[in-house]
């Protein structure tokens, strides 16, 4: 059996809404709100709604304000 990389399974292409929350420093009910609102895509398995790590960076990268 092929050994996995130690670093896929500590971190995941694909986050709960809890570990983006964690991620991104912020409330689960903020990444709630940007999902409900579509501000950022997801995916859904099931009844879990699933986030991917790039799609949450480049929403950070979007609200990013330039210093003068």
């Amino acid at each position: 059996m092929p050994k996995q990389s130690t670093e896929s399974i500590e971190s995941p292409r694909l986050l709960t809404i809890r570990q983006t929350a964690a991620y991104a420093n912020a409330t689960i009910w903020f990444v709630r709100n940007l999902i409900w609102s579509r501000a950022i895509p997801f995916a859904k398995f099931g009844n879990r709604l699933l986030i991917d790590r790039k799609d949450i960076d480049a929403y950070i990268d979007a609200q990013k304000t330039a210093v003068a």
